[in-house]
């Protein structure tokens, strides 16, 4: 997948992600004005569910793209890092998980959402009607704090992989003002695509060197794990001489005597 993605020019990403989001949802209008005029006409609330047929194909071509362009970047230029820097792979990868299970969650929760909302509209029953309520009440308080992590998650993808780039870019580890500006053009990718992916192209040519370290700088090595030797306290024993710096404190402990 890595090296489908480092092929690819600007513009096939740019036309495979939104020219088929424009035709699915072209798809979804024409198919939806049809299955209204057939309600009306038979007098029966619209099948919604259907909807699904067009939006789950497209919500695939839309992860499969976005998901799949950060994936060849974060993890498959990672051996083309500078010496010396580091980045966590295994969290990002992680982390990259984490919001397309969050939509395939989020899509089969609102798909038996509208199922039951067809049910209820057909049969008119009250009690079915509360109860679609209290589920969709519940399932939104459980989906919230999941899609809050799963927004942290992207965010963390757009930081690594702007990161990443502008590291190999510079040959050194790159620092904030260096990404901030690929961090916002993967986050919007619409635009990211036409600045980012030619650097990527050129960075996986087979003519691509390298950039030279630049000069005085340093790679931060790794911290030393080890410790120093826990020193041992000297042992005094009870009733011992202690000096302060005003006074002597009490040789023995028979010198308490009398004090009470």
């Amino acid at each position: 997948m890595n090296s489908i993605f480092h092929r690819a020019k600007h513009w096939q990403l740019f036309t495979f992600l939104f020219g088929g989001v424009i035709i699915f949802q072209l798809l979804m209008m024409i198919y939806m004005s049809d299955i209204m005029r057939e309600s009306i006409l038979t007098n029966r609330p619209p099948s919604m569910s259907r909807f699904f047929w067009f939006f789950i194909p497209m919500m695939l071509i839309v992860m499969f793209i976005t998901y799949g362009w950060q994936w060849s970047i974060g993890s498959g230029l990672k051996d083309k890092l500078p010496n010396g820097v580091r980045m966590n792979f295994k969290l990002f990868r992680a982390f990259t998980i984490v919001p397309i299970i969050y939509v395939v969650v989020y899509l089969s929760f609102i798909f038996m959402t509208f199922s039951r909302m067809e049910n209820v509209f057909n049969t008119s029953n009250p009690a079915d009607a509360i109860q679609l309520i209290s589920s969709m009440f519940f399932g939104v308080l459980i989906m919230f704090p999941f899609a809050l992590f799963a927004m942290f998650c992207m965010f963390y993808g757009f930081y690594f992989c702007a990161k990443t780039l502008k590291s190999i870019e510079l040959g050194r580890e790159a620092e904030l003002n260096d990404y901030i500006g690929y961090f916002f053009l993967f986050w919007f990718n619409f635009v990211g695509f036409w600045i980012i992916q030619p650097s990527v192209n050129r960075i996986t040519s087979e003519g691509w060197t390298p950039p030279p370290t630049p000069p005085g700088y340093e790679p931060i090595a790794d911290p030393d794990s080890t410790f120093d030797p826990v020193q041992e306290k000297e042992y005094i024993p009870p009733g011992a001489k202690l000096k302060t710096k005003n006074h002597e404190a009490f040789e023995h402990d028979d010198d308490f005597e009398g004090l009470f």
